[in-house]
């Protein structure tokens, strides 16, 4: 049997109610108050017993601080006089304990509470959420600007839905984490002026949920990075991960080493600074160094190359050696959507490159989820307007039978001159491919993909 039990700090530091009646019941359950970090609370196993429980706030302490100052412990002896002992403390919050049935209240005044709890969370949490709010605003700008210009490209790659879902969720937990404390503020400073407590909201459960989508959302992030990512994608992804938590354990370690050892605040404050810094600029050398190694080697190729043989190749439509051809196919994949690229082109660099042969490319999307195939295919066949309204071309409506699919368009010129693009609709996925314009050149001004060739795409491509 478990003698200590370690749960997530999901309580806002403010919320001195819900600390107050969390710690209680856990107590009445057998399970005591040993000690409150950044991320943890810690409890260790006693007699189950009912004991009241105060959360009060001392601004002038510090987390870096190896003992309570003098002005801090003549606080802690006088709390003391009335049987309220410390159970456990992280900078300037400090949880009190008592056993008396009916114990004298260590906070007597509604207004001096407030005060206490506003100079201490404005020196710590206050600014700490005020300083992710400008980077959580701007990743989520970034986000829903690569959302708005390549939607189905961004909601296809594992990192473009992940990010977008973790700023959106930070975002909602600052905001309601500073909102909801100054609306408590307001309405506390109003409730003291009648000498009444007023309670502190309870953004637990709203918590434990953001941490929850977001805690899925990263074991789906991972797996798709694992079966689908490119090997330079891993190795940055496991590198950003170890980075974290290398820089959690540092920081914290080193706070908390140097705590223990009775060091100064001023020089445990310096002192971990100074191991974040180095291991923020770690993470840049690695990253550098890896970006090195990567362009003289492989791996960046393989970041390009996905392996096997693309399902619809030139060969396929017409007679021509595949050795002269280079091949890149490329490709991204989520719970939401699936989208993979072909490029094939005649290799340029060889002794007697043949400009004419013919080239191909096209990108496949796979849809998973149903009422997302719509807006998909609104969204590619829209893809182009602006480049349509610029050099004077548009989808027209063409048979999708030959194709073997349920709808089917054409770029055209507004003057009638063919693009060799098209978009093609089938049951999951959407096609759109483009024969370059070496199959004119080959095969005569007047060319277009024939029956047989048409028929070839959807049994390769459509799904």
């Amino acid at each position: 049997m478990k003698d200590i039990k370690r749960e997530m700090l999901l309580f806002s530091m403010y919320d001195r109610t819900g600390l107050q009646k969390h710690f209680e019941k856990l107590a009445a359950e057998g399970w005591m108050l040993e000690d409150i970090g950044n991320c943890f609370i810690r409890y260790r196993r006693s007699e189950p017993r009912r004991i009241h429980f105060c959360v009060s706030y001392y601004y002038k302490a510090s987390a870096f601080d190896p003992y309570p100052t003098e002005e801090e412990q003549e606080f802690r002896d006088l709390c003391a006089h009335t049987g309220w002992e410390v159970a456990a403390s992280n900078g300037k919050l400090l949880v009190f304990y008592n056993e008396r049935e009916d114990p004298i209240p260590i906070e007597t005044d509604p207004a001096l509470e407030v005060d206490a709890i506003h100079k201490a969370m404005m020196r710590s949490t206050i600014l700490a959420n005020a300083v992710c709010l400008l980077p959580a605003l701007l990743g989520l700008w970034l986000s829903i600007g690569q959302l708005v210009t390549d939607p189905v490209g961004w909601l296809s790659r594992p990192y473009g839905s992940f990010s977008l879902l973790c700023w959106l969720v930070l975002l909602l937990l600052l905001g309601v984490e500073l909102g909801g404390y100054f609306l408590w503020r307001r309405r506390a400073l109003k409730a003291a002026e009648q000498g009444v407590f007023y309670p502190t909201p309870n953004h637990f459960p709203l918590q434990a949920v953001g941490l929850g989508v977001v805690a899925i959302a990263l074991v789906g992030y991972l797996i798709d990075v694992l079966l689908q990512s490119s090997p330079l994608m891993k190795l940055i992804t496991f590198v950003m991960l170890g980075w974290t938590a290398l820089v959690y354990l540092g920081v914290n370690g080193t706070r908390i080493l140097l705590k223990r050892k009775g060091v100064s605040r001023g020089v445990n404050r310096a002192a971990t600074l100074a191991v974040d810094v180095a291991l923020a600029f770690g993470l840049l050398a690695v990253i550098v160094f890896f970006t090195i190694r990567a362009a003289g080697s492989s791996l960046l190729d393989d970041s390009i190359y996905l392996s096997g043989d693309p399902p619809l190749s030139v060969s396929d439509l017409a007679d021509v050696d595949l050795d002269g051809y280079l091949t890149r196919r490329t490709g991204d994949e989520t719970v939401l959507l699936g989208q993979y690229e072909v490029f094939q082109h005649v290799d340029w660099r060889r002794d007697d490159p043949d400009l004419a042969l013919p080239s191909l490319e096209y990108t496949v999307t796979e849809v998973k989820l149903p009422f997302l195939y719509s807006w998909c295919r609104d969204r590619l066949y829209h893809e182009d307007d602006k480049y349509g309204e610029k050099f004077g071309y548009g989808y027209k409506a063409v048979d999708p039978a030959p194709w073997g699919a349920m709808e089917a368009w054409e770029r055209v010129y507004d003057d009638g001159g063919r693009t060799n693009r098209f978009l093609l609709c089938y049951g999951r996925s959407i096609v759109l491919i483009d024969f370059g314009p070496e199959w004119t050149v080959r095969f005569g001004p007047d060319w277009a993909p024939t029956p047989d060739q048409m028929a070839t795409v959807g049994e390769k491509l459509g799904k």
